[in-house]
């Protein structure tokens, strides 16, 4: 559950924040993560524990404590984070290692976790925690001693590789939105400020929907269901690189509960522009109130909703509503400037050599690359000087003929066409393109008609494996694990794994990576959405680790579904040592396949620009 040393960060964060900390200082020794005797280390002003309260709190696994004390509030008012007793599992996720030293007025607390030794416990025994006889002081940075705190050591850590200190400062920042006045955050001494990106266009600054009537400290205040809502959107000038950073991440209580995502919006080639692009947060602190575990709407690793659950419907259709205002506005404003300075370039001469019909013709041209947002205005008068320079070649002209402003997918088209106004190396990968843009239409199809994962939507990722990761060379399909040399129980015996992917060298090379997918249909003939079972995530997990067991090197898991039920999700946290597993939706495979193709659009036009202009 928690994977990254940010997670594992935050998780302890939290725990500051619940003991009343005014102060949390996080010291993280960059570019030495990796190496042997590398420590991490978080110390906080918060109340402390007593060896009672350490004892019976903080290392009893799963303590409800909000159903416990009947509140939701920390001794001094705070609204809590903590909720179902396992933030403290989050540091091993990181470390193998936990050392804890507390003190209060009643005295000093020091105990030892050690990872490897807890699991080795027998289930139903309690695992003795160990003692430590360092005696240092907690102290603050500039070394002066604490009187109530605690200090928390992470040692032998499980990093394989460095991060960077400006990534994680700026994942942290995104992660918290806390008032510097309750809790100030200090990374390596140095604060870590409240999440700021610099952004183009952003809302509700530049413009507000009509159902907004309140603007305040940049955020826009709404509301779902009676229940309050904040938010701002922004749009960056060029495409975001970190992923990570893309979308909308959601706050609660001063903390991110869903990392940054789409609200699971599914949408036409159009309405998928300005995604690379787009930032923002919605503040809605109700996701994470009250007592009631069995209400909780954020999963157990804290940081991602339920999405699954009937209680959120509301929210995420105005997510979706919000993110499709937002995007058309975007594209709208972008549009206006585009097309103001195209029209500019048109009054310098440039159409002085053509016929009336031409120009015309390259006028209306002009008009429809002007609507393409993703056109940066230097691009775009770069590619009008193209089409002019190309008019006279017959294929072009007719291309020209061709565009029509009123088809559904009329921006697809248009960067269609315009990635064939360059060299014949150009219109070749377009024809490319076209041809996958139609094979992934073919397979939202299938998903929507809920088509059969054998042999409908099986067959077409056979023919085009492309579909699921570009990356990946077809290893085989339907493989039957024993001739791989992989024998299941007796129970098991001819199971089948869909998709078998290799990624590295082709023969006669060796493969770095194996990759196996399982697919599981969307829905029904019916149109009645599949829910993943919890059994279908458990034997897709087992595949994996039979294939890890057999070859040495790292082996990938992708199970693909629309829906995972309740049970299912809670399978799906299980992590296994020298496997990662992903899980994707419908939404999520089509989404990025078809970005990247559009992405490879626009490359082919730019290259095709750049080759004329060096010609």
């Amino acid at each position: 559950m928690y994977p990254s040393v940010t997670a594992t960060i935050a998780e302890l964060i939290s725990n500051a924040w619940d003991a009343d900390a005014k102060n949390v200082w996080v010291t993280i020794p960059f570019g030495r993560l990796s190496k042997q005797g590398a420590k991490i280390s978080v110390v906080d002003d918060g109340l402390g524990m007593t060896h009672e309260e350490a004892r019976e709190h903080y290392l009893n696994v799963g303590r409800k404590r909000r159903v416990e004390l009947n509140s939701d509030k920390t001794k001094e008012g705070r609204p809590l984070h903590g909720r179902k007793g396992i933030g403290k599992l989050a540091a091993f996720g990181t470390a193998k290692i936990l050392e804890c030293h507390t003190v209060t007025s009643k005295g000093h607390v020091r105990f030892r976790l050690n990872y490897d030794k807890i699991r080795q416990t027998r289930a139903g025994s309690d695992y003795q925690v160990e003692s430590t006889k360092k005696r240092e002081p907690i102290t603050d940075p500039e070394g002066n001693q604490l009187n109530h705190g605690t200090r928390i050591v992470l040692s032998k850590l499980k990093l394989k590789r460095n991060i960077g200190e400006k990534q994680f400062r700026r994942s942290m920042s995104r992660r918290f939105a806390l008032d510097a006045g309750e809790m100030r955050i200090y990374l390596n001494c140095s604060p870590i400020e409240r999440f700021e990106y610099p952004v183009q266009i952003q809302f509700p600054r530049d413009e507000t929907p009509e159902t907004i009537s309140r603007v305040r400290d940049g955020w826009a205040e709404d509301s779902v269901d009676s229940k309050p809502v904040r938010w701002w959107i922004g749009f960056t000038e060029k495409p975001l690189q970190d992923q990570s950073l893309q979308g909308i991440s959601i706050l609660a209580r001063g903390k991110m509960v869903q990392r940054p995502f789409l609200f699971q919006r599914s949408q036409g080639v159009e309405g998928q522009l300005g995604q690379e692009y787009l930032i923002g947060e919605v503040e809605a602190n109700w996701l994470d109130e009250g007592n009631d575990i069995d209400q909780d709407r954020v999963q157990a690793n804290r940081d991602q909703l339920q999405l699954e659950d009937d209680e959120l419907d509301s929210f995420m259709k105005w997510g979706q509503n919000l993110l499709k205002w937002a995007l058309q506005t975007r594209n709208d404003l972008r549009v206006h400037d585009v097309e103001k300075n195209l029209y500019t370039l048109l009054s310098e001469g440039l159409l002085d050599r053509l016929s009336q019909p031409e120009q015309r013709r390259m006028r209306s041209v002009v008009a429809a690359i002007s609507r393409i947002p993703e056109l940066d205005i230097q691009e775009g008068r770069k590619l009008v000087q193209s089409v002019v320079d190309a008019h006279g070649d017959s294929i072009v002209r007719g291309l020209l003929e061709n565009i029509d402003s009123s088809e559904p997918n009329f921006q697809t088209k248009v960067w269609s066409i315009i990635s064939q106004f360059g060299l014949i190396d150009a219109r070749r990968n377009q024809t490319i393109i076209e041809a996958r843009l139609k094979a992934i239409e073919e397979l939202r199809r299938f998903i929507l008609e809920g088509a059969r994962e054998v042999p409908t939507i099986h067959k077409h990722i056979k023919d085009n494996p492309w579909l699921i990761d570009p990356r990946w060379n077809l290893f085989g399909d339907e493989i039957d694990l024993s001739t791989l040399g992989i024998h299941p129980e007796p129970d098991e015996k001819g199971s089948r794994v869909d998709f078998i992917f290799a990624l590295g060298p082709l023969q006669p090379g060796t493969h770095d990576e194996m990759l196996l997918v399982e697919i599981k249909r969307a829905t029904d003939s019916g149109g009645k959405q599949h829910s993943v079972s919890r059994e279908e995530v458990n034997k897709f997990i087992e595949y994996a680790q039979n294939i890890q067991g057999k070859y040495s090197h790292r082996v990938t898991g992708l199970m693909i579904a629309q829906r995972y039920s309740k049970s299912a999700q809670q399978a799906k946290e299980l992590t296994i040592s020298g496997v990662n597993l992903i899980y994707r939706t419908w939404n999520q495979v089509l989404l990025e396949t078809e970005r990247l193709h559009k992405g490879w659009l626009a490359v082919t036009a730019r290259r095709a620009a750049m080759q004329e202009e060096h010609s």
